[in-house]
């Protein structure tokens, strides 16, 4: 799974980073502890955008209602737009934002009063990166988080690896033809045609009140393999009734297949005023199950990533070399083949090994 860069708490009383970044990843061991007074921050930096982040708490937080989200965009720090949030006032969860046009890369070396605690890529001379920010006006209950993760908008190669295979000169930026975004757009829409002709996906994806009909033994998911179920609850005839997951609590989840079986046996209640279909998948019981998690192969361990990664850069290069006129920036092969055979070469080879990325499950959307 994809794994955070950067990951920082910035504790305003010791003026110092302290670098959380291995306790975010996904590796076993004691929860860390968030932001513990008002005027502490935390930073999340990536080398690509990124459209969501997910948490994962031991002790959850109470942080009020409402958590400030912002992104840093060359020289201001501006609020994001969030489209999703289960916030970190909850076990687990996904904070979603609209991608900003005006999302820049920075380092942290003069984003507080200190720079001690970061590590040299993130200070003045460091790298540029993506970073999120947030901050809070109300502690309550300090959140002890057990993992984190971030949703980025590509995943399966890089404008870097692009230019390598092209053979160009110099990589891609925001001055050349095409720019660097550009590129980044076309990685986006290639690696999602990819996703939904194969059915799988090889990065962290976020799937929000999915309804299922009610089974007595086991519910199979539309998406696997499962990172995280994030809720199931279940229609009790007067609301959504939140089931806790667990072999000894009312369901637990076969992360590999996507099958959650029921622990419990569930019945539908009978007191009710007004008349009803007492009858699991029918009236105000059809798809009386409602799903909330986040899926996705791990491109770091799957077998077919390297696979994946060739499909990607192949059908890239051959759409840049196809719709925009940037021939002149590629050399044109030797005597025996000319730039049009080589493209034809790369989506033909690409085509074949997407087909047997394909797996037998349905695509639902």
């Amino acid at each position: 799974m994809i794994v955070w860069d950067s990951f920082y708490l910035w504790d305003n009383s010791g003026t110092t980073f302290t670098d959380l970044e291995f306790a975010a990843s996904d590796i076993p061991g004691a929860a860390v502890s968030l932001m513990g007074q008002t005027t502490d921050k935390l930073y999340m930096g990536l080398d690509r955008k990124f459209y969501a982040v997910f948490f994962e708490s031991d002790t959850v937080g109470d942080y009020g209602t409402l958590l400030d989200w912002e992104y840093w965009n060359g020289s201001a720090w501006k609020n994001l737009s969030i489209s999703r949030n289960y916030s970190i006032n909850a076990a687990s969860g996904v904070i979603q934002y609209r991608v900003p046009n005006d999302w820049a890369t920075g380092t942290l070396a003069t984003a507080e009063s200190a720079a001690t605690g970061l590590k040299s890529e993130d200070g003045a001379s460091g790298t540029g990166k993506y970073w999120v920010r947030v901050s809070t006006s109300t502690v309550t209950t300090v959140a002890t988080m057990k993992r984190s993760f971030p949703f980025p908008t590509y995943g399966y190669t890089t404008p870097s690896r692009i230019a390598e295979f092209l053979q160009l000169r110099q990589d891609f930026s925001s001055t050349t033809s095409p720019s660097i975004t550009e590129v980044e757009r076309l990685i986006e829409r290639v690696e999602s045609r990819i996703d939904r002709y194969s059915t799988n996906s090889w990065k962290p994806n976020f799937r929000q009140d999915e309804y299922y009909e009610f089974s007595r033994y086991a519910i199979v998911l539309k998406r696997s393999p499962v990172v995280k179920m994030i809720e199931m609850a279940i229609w009790d005839g007067s609301s959504y009734n939140v089931m806790l997951e667990g072999r000894s609590q009312d369901y637990f989840v076969d992360d590999k297949t996507g099958i959650v079986p029921l622990t419990r046996l569930l019945s539908i209640p009978f007191t009710y005023t007004r008349s009803a279909i007492y009858t699991w998948g029918f009236g105000e019981f059809k798809r009386a199950v409602r799903m909330n998690y986040v899926w996705g192969r791990d491109f770091d361990e799957d077998v077919a990533s390297g696979q994946v990664e060739d499909i990607t850069t192949k059908l890239v290069s051959a759409d840049l070399i196809s719709n925009y006129d940037y021939t002149t920036m590629v050399p044109q092969g030797t005597d025996r083949f000319s730039l049009d055979q080589k493209v034809a070469g790369w989506r033909e080879t690409a085509d074949e090994r997407l087909e047997e990325l394909r797996s037998v499950r349905l695509w639902v959307p």
